[in-house]
């Protein structure tokens, strides 16, 4: 699965429609990665919550 924020122009485009400070497309790319590890960080541990409960309620 691949994460984005939408093309660099489209996000600084709303961010002037916020009258917030532009964000160069290298830093852009940096807060990407940043984003995806917490995004398959907390999707694993989802995971794997799930799969407990399912095997306990398959047990009960």
């Amino acid at each position: 699965m691949k994460v984005s924020l939408g093309r660099p122009m489209k996000v600084n485009n709303f961010l002037t429609t916020l009258n917030i400070k532009l964000i160069a497309n290298r830093n852009l790319k940096k807060i990407e990665a940043r984003a995806w590890e917490a995004i398959k960080k907390i999707s694993k541990s989802s995971t794997n919550k799930a799969a407990i409960d399912a095997y306990e309620k398959e047990m009960e």
